[in-house]
């Protein structure tokens, strides 16, 4: 945002400069040098010589701020990317999602949920609680389904939240978090003490 708010400002001020110097590059090139290179007509208060400052240097002091939050970006990028393989290594655990048949709403729209169990356990371990619920619930009424959908919500489940949390007859060793898109197997990481919301990311590379 600093690189597009810097590059629109140099430009409007270049484009002013050289509009009043009628070209002159001589002039234009003053303008990286010295603030007089701009003259306010009007008074020269406290308040317009601020202006006056900001108008012609605030454009060039946005590009290296630019650069610097940049660099903070990626730096922090790397830290929390360490931070989060740390987190797998202490609680985390790889996961086999399945729709469910439910949605919860996240912010205006239904993000619709999947039952996440251990991806090591048997055949069938997951698909066969999942299969059953979303059997179930495609024979509630619209009311019915509507406070079950309310219910996870609630339970934040768009995050992430344990199975029984939803319903009491979801297995207790599972989660129910939003589905995942590109494959099955996800990695999940509960929360730390403290903390409220896992952390479901799906595993890149699968055969959707």
């Amino acid at each position: 945002m600093s690189f597009v708010a810097a590059a629109a400002g140099v430009g409007m001020n270049l484009f002013q400069l050289g509009s009043a110097s009628d070209w002159n590059w001589s002039l234009i090139e003053r303008y990286f040098l010295s603030a007089d290179a701009i003259e306010f007509t009007g008074s020269r208060s406290g308040r317009s010589e601020i202006w006056r400052f900001l108008y012609v240097w605030g454009p060039v002091v946005l590009i290296p701020l630019g650069i610097i939050l940049l660099i903070v970006h990626f730096a922090t990028k790397g830290n929390k990317g360490a931070q989060l393989f740390a987190d797998f290594q202490q609680r985390g655990w790889v996961g086999r999602q399945r729709s469910l048949g439910l949605s919860a709403q996240n912010g205006n729209r239904p993000a619709p949920l999947a039952l996440v169990g251990p991806a090591a356990a048997p055949d069938g371990y997951v698909d066969e609680p999942a299969l059953q619920f979303g059997s179930w619930t495609a024979s509630l009424d619209k009311k019915a389904l509507k406070a079950l959908s309310a219910a996870a919500t609630k339970a934040n489940a768009i995050k992430g939240a344990p199975a029984q949390a939803i319903h009491e007859n979801l297995p207790a060793d599972m989660i129910v978090a939003a589905e995942q898109k590109g494959g099955e197997l996800v990695v999940v990481i509960p929360p730390a003490a403290g903390v409220k919301d896992y952390r479901v990311l799906m595993i890149s590379g699968q055969n959707a």
